[in-house]
């Protein structure tokens, strides 16, 4: 019997090239802490402790993007951290990419990083963990493997289970980033630009120019939301979006009194009609009596 083939995948290398033949078994080991959000990666999935914003959860994405290197999970213990995958057969679309020959084990940093707003190269030194990487276990293939007409309904199901669990990491990822600083600092400034397009054109011209190119700062990510500099950002947002409010509720109250005004002055206008009518007809009635 052949035995496994013990290796490491470091998290410098942007692949790994695994030298394993369709329906071959790997086994990935191992976790990282993050200093920067306390979070918990391993090969396949993200643990968030109780203290993070959505409470205490585990994602279905980490460290190896398998399916872009050619392999699909068949099993994962987030509490072990360890995660049982076997070669398609199919080229890796990161593989190729990369120029590494498939199937290889693609590092999930930049990604990673992306998420976070955060750069790859602070993401990864914030990340604490065994120094040569991820242990690896070669498994022998099995004596029997897939027969090729079965590769494609195993490579549908891997697809529909795949993108379901994008879907789900995707809309977490999403509210995660919107509960962040960052993300709390963006949604004040694409709410005053929405109330800014509603606002009085006196108001709005002035400041419109300004909002934008804060708008663009805070989308290319030139601003540290926790920083000073952001906390300062963040009080002249706030401060022109009670000067809109402002704006809208004196804006608000003149139409009213214009609205009332017009009424008042139907009412008057009917009351000396009715007035006029009266004296009108007294006379009529004087005679009638006689």
């Amino acid at each position: 019997m052949t035995e496994p083939l013990l290796l490491n995948v470091p998290l410098s290398r942007p692949a790994l090239h695994v030298d394993v033949t369709p329906g071959g078994e790997i086994v990935l080991r191992g976790s990282f802490s993050s200093k920067f959000d306390g979070s918990t990666v391993d090969a396949a999935t993200t643990t968030w402790p109780a203290g993070a914003p959505g409470g205490a959860t585990i994602d279905a994405g980490g460290l190896i993007d398998f399916e872009a290197g050619g392999f699909h999970v068949t099993s994962r213990d987030p509490a072990r951290h360890e995660v049982h995958a076997v070669a398609t057969g199919d080229v890796g679309a990161a593989c190729s990419a990369l120029q590494v020959p498939s199937p290889c084990l693609p590092v999930r940093l930049q990604p990673m990083a992306l998420s976070r707003l955060m750069t790859v190269a602070d993401w990864n030194a914030s990340l604490i963990g065994p120094r040569e990487g991820l242990a690896l276990e070669v498994v022998a293939p099995p004596i029997y493997a897939p027969p090729p007409a079965a590769v494609p309904y195993l490579a549908i199901t891997g697809g529909v289970v795949a993108v379901g669990l994008a879907i789900a990491f995707f809309f977490r990822r999403k509210q995660r980033i919107a509960a962040s600083p960052a993300g709390r600092l963006l949604a004040l400034a694409d709410r005053v630009r929405a109330k800014l397009d509603r606002a009085d054109a006196v108001v709005a011209a002035p400041l419109a120019p300004a909002l934008e190119t804060a708008l663009r700062a805070l989308r290319a990510q030139r601003i540290d939301a926790t920083s000073t500099e952001g906390k300062r950002v963040q009080a002249a947002l706030e401060k022109v979006e009670l000067r809109i409010d402002a704006s809208e509720k004196q804006t608000r109250a003149e139409k009213e009194q214009e609205a009332a005004d017009e009424l008042v002055r139907e009412f008057e206008s009917a009351l000396e009609a009715a007035d006029e009518a009266t004296l009108a007809a007294a006379p009529l009635g004087h005679d009638q009596r006689t």
